[in-house]
């Protein structure tokens, strides 16, 4: 998939609007090749064809570099409707484009609109931490006061100063974190939360200079993410709970979280649920949910969409194994909320879990129902061919229960057709297996005395239980071919 392809595919619902209105902004021309072209890849996603495209829309040949200009214009359309969009509401993207406003007024030799401009963005800079903008920033300023006498140079000068000592302390503290991680990696035996926190102690007073440096939120956040990182890598989940809870605690003792940082104490509430959820802490980990749902409704809402359907996920992971039908009921509660269930992302999550709930309790028509949606949802074409090859076993899992044999045989060629390629992989690592035992199942009513079947059956086992992979199955396929050959 080209750049293209790519970026008009990422795009949601709402982007897809905001461009429309964008690029309708100058002309109302029937003849619009660039949205002729965007609808196609749209429409087609990852069989999206350059050729079939050219072919509708140009007549000649000889119009090959116009096809390419097309695209290249295109692309840049879209990334203006969507800086347009977003800047106004993203602080990082904001500061830039004023800091963009002041070089172009600079360019004018409009000082005064230079530097107005300049210091609205110092002041967001300042906000995100992001001393190498601050550091181009004060160098215009400094510029900008050789032309105005109102503005005094030596102001902006001990400004770039004291900001490239900040720039230095945040190289010693890239220092400190690459320490860190290294340390971690060489101790993987440490037999507590208590010897990971003597290491990073150890760790910080051999590499960070101050004790400034030593206390900053900044070093602490990094740490806390190598750390989560190192034993995320590991699976070590129970030193992972351990430690997220404490470093949790602390942070709020210290006062370390504040608005501009709040989607890193949002993050660190997902974590803890999540690895609750690992160690079957399932209690525990609702409670943690709500906390995190309780911090997403402060500073009005304003990260409440990005972290909503790690709120979901945490409730629908924790009353799958505690209470399917709660588990169920959340699920169709948001399938009646349009503005979720109309998004890419939300309306996959929701109809794959509700088929693999009802798979788990037997509903199998019901299954069978929102694998169907799952399909015909938009969202559906730009998910991952490893996570279609899966629903799709899934369904024959659920058609074989349900004894459609006709339907199972074309339905079984069809996968095999569909996902040749996808079974080639690398990555994976039981899914043929897996076809194999179906295959036998469907053509053997008396499967249990082939031979082939149970070293099928016996290859699959032994590829689950040794390359690992049953935590990324969709439905338990591995319990599912145990019961047929009554494991």
């Amino acid at each position: 998939m080209d750049v293209l392809n790519q970026m008009v595919m990422l795009m949601d619902r709402k982007e897809v609007k905001n461009f429309k209105i964008y690029m309708g902004r100058v002309t109302e021309s029937e003849d619009r090749k660039d949205l002729t072209l965007f609808d196609m890849i749209r429409k087609t996603g990852d069989k999206y064809d350059d050729d079939k495209a050219f072919a509708k829309l140009y007549k000649d040949e000889d119009d090959k570099n116009a096809f390419y200009r097309l695209k290249n214009r295109l692309i840049e359309d879209i990334n203006k409707s969507i800086f347009m969009q977003e800047f106004h509401s993203d602080n990082a993207m904001l500061s830039f484009y004023l800091a963009a406003l002041g070089h172009y007024y600079f360019s004018k030799t409009e000082y005064r609109l230079a530097f107005y401009h300049y210091k609205k963005a110092e002041k967001k800079a300042q906000e995100l931490e992001d001393y190498g903008l601050l550091d181009i920033i004060y160098a215009r300023m400094i510029r900008i006061s050789q032309e105005l006498l109102t503005v005094n140079p030596e102001d902006y000068i001990r400004k770039r100063r004291e900001n490239r000592n900040l720039l230095n302390k945040l190289s010693e503290l890239h220092d400190v974190l690459e320490a860190v991680e290294y340390r971690m990696k060489l101790s993987q035996n440490l037999s507590a939360s208590k010897s990971i926190n003597n290491l990073l102690k150890i760790t910080i007073d051999d590499f960070a200079r101050t004790d400034e440096l030593k206390e900053s939120s900044r070093l602490q956040f990094g740490i806390y993410r190598v750390v989560s990182r190192v034993l995320l890598q590991n699976n070590d989940f129970p030193k992972l709970e351990e430690y997220l809870v404490q470093a949790y605690s602390d942070f709020v003792k210290k006062e370390f979280f504040n608005k501009n940082n709040h989607d890193t104490k949002l993050e660190m509430l997902s974590w803890i649920a999540n690895s609750l959820f690992k160690n079957k802490k399932y209690q525990a980990s609702l409670d943690y949910a709500e906390v995190l749902k309780t911090e997403m409704e402060r500073f009005d809402k304003m990260l409440y969409e990005r972290f909503e359907l790690f709120y979901y996920n945490i409730l629908i992971i924790n009353f799958s194994a505690v209470n399917n039908s709660k588990a169920i009921e959340i699920l169709l509660s948001l399938t009646q909320r349009e503005k979720i269930i109309k998004q890419p992302i939300y309306g996959a999550f929701v109809y794959s879990n509700l088929a693999v709930l009802y798979y788990q309790s037997k509903e199998y028509k019901k299954a069978l129902k929102y694998i169907n949606e799952l399909i015909h949802f938009e969202g559906y074409r730009t998910m991952d061919d490893l996570v279609k090859l899966k629903l799709a076993l899934g369904e024959l899992m659920i058609r074989y229960e349900l004894k459609e044999r006709d339907v199972l045989e074309y339905r079984f060629k069809q996968i095999s057709k569909d996902f040749s390629e996808t079974l080639e992989r690398p990555e994976i690592l039981w899914e043929k297996p897996f076809m194999d035992v179906v295959q036998i199942l469907i053509t053997d009513d008396h499967y249990k005395k082939n031979t082939a079947f149970k070293s099928s059956v016996h290859i699959f086992l032994e590829k689950t239980e040794t390359l690992g992979g049953t935590d990324e199955m969709l439905f338990m396929y591995d319990t599912w071919v145990k019961e047929k050959a009554n494991l």
